[in-house]
């Protein structure tokens, strides 16, 4: 779970919402950014300056932006995940071989559904999730199959610090109903997602386990409704997905 802090770094919760600020808006200046944040404009733009110095930002045409530095750390702290190494060829073989429009190797973070890697087969159809993306377990296809999977305990305290906000008109909401839907993930080896996350979008997704049944990640397929919906475009997918997942547990063991 997230840790907390016994004496927060108040520059760096500064910083933090500056960055915040430029990640919502794309780019912004600093009148701008101080009033959102409610900080002088002369202590904002000294963050910037020392950001920009860093690289972490970057100065066009008179407004910051946030740089491709976080792109360079992104890209090296993925690299040395080894479900990423293992998993990446998979799911682009799953990508190329399956109808579906969407592969995701999803991991658990803090208590938050973590896109490490999507593969688009389909470039008519425009998601809004890509790597590195984070988005609440309990409506995701692939944060149902990691949840079915973790400890009781680790489930509570995940709920207790998130919630079961509502995303979609059919995003469960009520515990009880998250419980149960969690036993039918464990019993099926499966977990779905049907329009919990976008509505007119449906997921299928299984968890990657070590050799000891602890929890390395989900992996998600996913289309529009009206395809996924259909029984044997349902059964071909599970069957390539389980497949899949099946292969990258056995490369990740034998390591």
């Amino acid at each position: 779970m997230t840790e907390k802090a016994n004496r927060p770094v108040k520059a760096l919760l500064t910083m933090d919402e500056i960055i915040s600020v430029l990640d919502d808006t794309g780019k912004a200046g600093v009148t701008e950014i101080a009033e959102q944040i409610d900080r002088p404009q002369s202590v904002v733009h000294d963050y910037l300056s020392t950001l920009t110095q860093l690289g972490y930002t970057v100065k066009i045409d008179g407004k910051y932006a946030l740089g491709l530095h976080y792109l360079e750390l992104g890209g090296r702290v993925r690299e040395r995940i080894p479900l990423y190494q293992i998993g990446r060829p998979e799911i682009q073989r799953l990508a190329e071989e399956s109808s579906s429009e969407s592969v995701t190797l999803c991991v658990e973070e803090n208590g938050m559904c973590v896109a490490l890697d999507a593969v688009q087969s389909n470039e008519s159809i425009k998601y809004d999730w890509g790597a590195g993306s984070y988005f609440h377990m309990h409506c995701s296809g692939a944060g149902k199959a990691m949840l079915a999977n973790f400890p009781e305990e680790r489930v509570k305290e995940i709920l207790d610090e998130h919630g079961l906000p509502t995303r979609t008109e059919n995003t469960i909401t009520v515990k009880e109903n998250l419980y149960q839907e969690l036993e039918e993930v464990r019993e099926r080896g499966v977990s779905f997602e049907r329009g919990e996350f976008n509505t007119g979008m449906q997921t299928i997704s299984a968890p990657i386990l070590d050799k000891n049944g602890t929890v390395l990640g989900g992996l998600s397929v996913s289309g529009p409704a009206h395809r996924m919906e259909e029984p044997d475009v349902e059964a071909e997918l599970q069957d390539k997905l389980l497949s899949t997942v099946n292969i990258i547990e056995l490369n990740y063991n034998a390591r």
